[in-house]
């Protein structure tokens, strides 16, 4: 029985291990599968949808600030200019920030990574988005 229980626990740690990327520069922890790349939903879903996920052991997670999704820019990539280890990614469209656009109240900018180009969207438009968490 007691086997059979960690035999459990590795493969659950693995699988969670497999939805989740930590940056060692920033230490930030990126949500990284299949919802990511298939799922757009409007900015006020997709916060909601962070609040709520959970990931392994995980809570606390949220949208990414412009800032951060930058981050994981890698320009020298293109169709997805990600860094390295990333497996999940429309290449196509959008992924939400957290930071509003200065011109409108129901604007958030966001980042495509087809090219790691920033643009904003009315909070009411579908999008992707990549939550993203603290690692403390």
């Amino acid at each position: 029985m007691r086997i059979l229980l960690m035999i459990t626990l590795a493969f659950s740690m693995m699988m969670a291990e497999a939805t989740m990327i930590k940056d060692p520069k920033t230490n930030l922890i990126w949500e990284d599968n299949m919802h990511v790349s298939e799922v757009k939903i409007t900015h006020i879903k997709a916060k909601s949808y962070c609040a709520e996920l959970k990931l392994g052991n995980f809570e606390n997670w949220r949208i990414p600030t412009l800032q951060e999704l930058l981050s994981i820019v890698d320009y020298k990539r293109y169709k997805p200019a990600l860094v390295n280890g990333f497996n999940y990614s429309n290449k196509d469209t959008l992924y939400w920030s957290s930071t509003p656009y200065a011109k409108t109240s129901d604007e958030f900018w966001g980042v495509s990574f087809k090219d790691g180009a920033t643009s904003n969207a009315s909070e009411t438009y579908d999008r992707y988005v990549r939550c993203v968490r603290d690692s403390q």
